[in-house]
């Protein structure tokens, strides 16, 4: 039984992206901050403002410009300082990245400007009746946790668990000082592995025989195919692939890079059949 609420997609080489989406309970933590945040920005430009015309006794037209910068700078704040945060964080405002969460496209890919623009604006419809009820009511029912703005944008907020990631990557994936070689310069696949048999001296006491014949198969589709991913795709599909089969691999006690360990588990596999 799962307890989150997951959104699977199949890339084109066969390989499945797993995410776990944001429930409302983070997304509302994350909005909160923002929010807060907003608030801050909104009266310290008001505070200006109102210093402003007091001190220099501005007449009825200056005063209809204050007024009239003031609700554009709250047009701008409400929408902008979303826009502006997935962009320059690639789909997370400073409330997300605090809570974990990115805005991603339903697809996986990044958050595109156009994307992101649309899912914002339509915060005033999300908004209502009163500080979100709407978009509330959408995320508990729809299938992908979506408000208004995501259903029209095709996006989706994921949950990064950057933690847990971050204790994985300390722990279990420490690069050991017998794999020190990165995985793009790695002996068997730069060297196109002219004879099968031969095993590397830290790679003779590997046993890869339990390893399910479907991971095999992943790992080939993702080694030949992996220069065709962004960076960060490419980092969690291997640090996710080699998590699944590093179970199964009977032999090192310190795991290399995830790339290099895949690497190497084909290898073993190739000079062993």
């Amino acid at each position: 039984m799962e307890y989150e609420d997951r959104h699977v997609t199949a890339t084109p080489e066969g390989i499945r992206l797993d995410v776990v989406l944001a429930g409302l309970g983070s997304r509302f933590a994350a909005y909160a901050f923002d929010f807060a945040v907003q608030l801050v920005a909104f009266f310290v430009f008001l505070d200006v403002v109102l210093r402003y015309a007091i001190g220099t006794n501005l007449d009825e037209t200056a005063s209809l410009v204050a007024a009239g910068a003031t609700a554009a700078f709250a047009l701008v704040d409400f929408i902008g300082y979303f826009v502006i945060g997935e962009m320059l964080f690639n789909g997370r405002s400073p409330g997300k990245r605090l809570a974990g969460l990115r805005v991603v496209r339903v697809g996986g890919q990044p958050v595109s400007f156009l994307a992101s623009l649309l899912r914002n604006v339509l915060r005033l419809v999300d908004f209502l009746p009163a500080f979100n009820m709407l978009a509330s009511l959408l995320i508990l029912a729809t299938t992908h946790n979506q408000r208004l703005g995501d259903l029209a944008a095709g996006t989706i907020v994921i949950r990064e668990r950057v933690a847990a990631e971050r204790a994985v990557s300390a722990q279990a994936w420490a690069s050991g000082s017998g794999f020190g070689a990165p995985a793009a310069t790695s002996t068997y696949w730069a060297a196109g592995a002219p004879d099968q048999r031969w095993l590397p001296p830290e790679l003779s006491h590997w046993d890869v025989s339990a390893v399910p014949a479907e991971e095999l198969a992943l790992a080939r589709t993702f080694v030949a195919n992996r220069d065709g991913y962004t960076a960060q795709a490419r980092q969690q599909l291997s640090l996710q692939l080699a998590s699944r089969m590093w179970p199964y691999v009977a032999g090192p006690t310190v795991p290399p890079q995830p790339e290099a360990f895949l690497e190497m588990v084909l290898q073993v596999k190739a000079a062993r059949g």
